[in-house]
């Protein structure tokens, strides 16, 4: 597969910076996460890819879906290969090395499924609103033991109520995954300051 065979947005990382590869939510589109990147550090680098599949009545998303967390497992197996393989051509021609797949919403169900998958591409996952469990056979396929993976949502989020998040954090540990979470009080579905401030101290830990 050909890098560009995907809309995508790219940057470099300083030295000693790591690079995220940036999956936004259901609806949206390469460059919505860059102002997350930029908050979070400047410095990293960025690989944003535009999600396959459009949507109405606009943007596009990773997979298709029965509802929400639910996905068409044709759908979602066959989009997981594609993404893992453009991501190993992304890795040759920039020389990015394993990245951290940072997930809003629908796309952080892509970049954990990533990590279970690809493990060899992915170092670790940030899912934001978006704890949903993955389908068994991808968590079977063991690339989540022992690996880093940040949970965050709010505790006011309909799209993604807290029982969801209760059910990923138990799917991810049990898969092997070192989980860290944090709820923001009040907060939707959406990013808020105090979870920028969260995932900025988690990847400073890794």
């Amino acid at each position: 597969m050909s890098v560009d065979e995907l809309i995508h947005l790219h940057r470099p990382a300083a030295p000693g910076r790591p690079t995220l590869l940036l999956l936004h939510g259901r609806g949206g589109g390469e460059g919505d996460l860059i102002p997350l990147a930029d908050a979070l550090d400047p410095r990293v680098g960025v690989l944003a890819p535009r999600g396959p599949d459009p949507q109405q009545p606009a943007g596009f998303a990773w997979f298709l879906h029965r509802a929400i967390g639910v996905p068409v497992e044709e759908s979602f197996d066959a989009r997981l290969a594609q993404i893992g393989d453009w991501l190993a051509a992304a890795e040759e021609r920039y020389g990015t090395g394993p990245v951290v797949a940072v997930g809003f919403s629908n796309g952080g169900m892509m970049a954990g499924a990533l990590l279970a998958a690809r493990p060899d591409l992915v170092s670790a996952a940030a899912l934001l609103s978006s704890a949903y469990p993955l389908p068994g056979h991808i968590t079977a396929l063991g690339g989540l033991a022992g690996r880093r993976v940040h949970i965050a949502a709010g505790d006011a989020d309909p799209f993604h109520p807290m029982e969801t998040l209760e059910a990923g954090v138990r799917s991810y540990t049990a898969a092997g995954a070192e989980v860290e979470r944090h709820v923001a009080p009040g907060a939707g579905h959406g990013i808020t300051a105090s979870q920028v401030e969260y995932l900025r101290a988690w990847l400073a830990s890794g």
